[in-house]
């Protein structure tokens, strides 16, 4: 693997890491967030909100990467879970805060069928198992 390589797959790694732990953060804060914005009727469309326009957007962004190119649309995704993530962060009110988790969840989307489509450009075919 070459310098070009590592740097790529290092920063996918960061990427699919910031999809894959915000999860978990999300699932931990849960009560004091209720706690604060109040609404606790509407908990679990802040799992559900995100779920679902992660698992609708992923075959878009799938298809809109073959179509334009992986790195504008990895960087689209990542703009968006960032954007959503920082939005979350911002709410003030459990509404806010699924819409703004539905925004997170069209830039999660798009990070993980990319990032492994970007290995497969990226990488030989000897080298895919290994990355």
């Amino acid at each position: 693997m070459d310098t070009y390589q590592r740097k790529i797959i290092t920063a996918l790694l960061i990427a699919t890491f910031l999809s894959a732990i915000e999860v978990t953060i999300v699932s931990t804060a849960m009560p004091v967030i209720v706690d604060r914005l109040g609404g606790l009727d509407l908990i679990s469309w802040v799992f559900a909100i995100y779920l679902l326009t992660s698992a609708v957007a992923t075959p878009i962004f799938g298809k809109l990467a073959d179509l334009f190119g992986r790195k504008g649309i990895f960087m689209t995704g990542v703009s968006l879970f960032l954007l959503g993530s920082i939005l979350c962060g911002l709410s003030q009110n459990m509404e806010q805060l699924i819409i703004y988790r539905a925004i997170q969840g069209v830039g999660a989307g798009a990070l993980m069928p990319v990032t492994f489509t970007i290995i497969g450009d990226v990488f030989s075919y000897e080298q895919r198992a290994k990355v």
